[in-house]
């Protein structure tokens, strides 16, 4: 894949992030019902405490969508801002995985795989299509930095 197809699809994947966050975000603020019921959280949310909660997640969920937006405008110029996602998964799933043993006391390998999946998937393609990364694999010589 040459570089100007691995930055379209960056750039595409970056928007889908953006947009996944920021409906992430609205269902933890301002359409909270919605929001937990999507995720089987409707106990939670009646819940004062659960409502404030959620609030304070879906303000960090709208700086995220804030920062992905901005990443996909241009990827090679905010490629290092690029780490802002992986670390967003990394913690994202120690904090899953952390859930679901709270909730269950143990957590079946489906249960893992489910989580950790797409999480892995989006780090993977994080990393191969990257801006930095080398896609000379037809032996030609790589053009000079200016």
């Amino acid at each position: 894949m040459n570089r100007d197809t691995k930055i379209k699809v960056l750039s595409g994947m970056m928007w889908l992030l953006a947009a996944w966050e920021f409906l992430n975000a609205l269902g933890s603020t301002i359409f909270l019902n919605w929001g937990a019921a999507l995720y089987g959280w409707q106990d939670y949310a009646n819940s004062a405490q659960s409502a404030i909660v959620f609030h304070q997640y879906g303000m960090l969920l709208y700086v995220l969508a804030v920062a992905y937006a901005i990443i996909a405008t241009d990827v090679v110029k905010y490629e290092k801002m690029l780490w802002i996602v992986v670390v967003e998964q990394v913690v994202g799933a120690i904090t899953s995985t952390v859930e679901v043993l709270n909730a269950q006391q143990i957590i079946s390998w489906s249960n893992f795989a489910l989580v950790h999946t797409p999480q892995a998937i989006i780090v993977a393609l994080l990393w191969f299509l990257r801006p930095s990364a080398s896609s000379n694999t037809q032996g030609q010589p790589m053009p000079a930095a200016n």
